[in-house]
């Protein structure tokens, strides 16, 4: 991974498909789901890493309760 990346805070959706792995189309039904968050700058959508990184940290968080049950 670029270090640059880590400092990222928004990126396309191929550079979001890149670095998260995840398919384009489930990347657009996350966005639609509101799983994790975008902004338009003029044509461009750009996905804010941060609601990505939320969306893990709450992933994360849940699997630790299930396992704790």
């Amino acid at each position: 991974m670029n270090p640059d990346t880590l400092d990222r805070i928004t990126a396309t959706i191929t550079e979001f498909r890149r670095l998260s792995g995840i398919g384009r189309s489930r990347i657009y039904e996350m966005l639609d789901a509101a799983e994790i968050e975008s902004v338009h700058i003029g044509s461009r959508r750009l996905i804010l890493i941060d609601s990505y990184r939320r969306l893990i940290e709450h992933l994360r968080q849940a699997a630790t309760i299930r396992a704790q049950q």
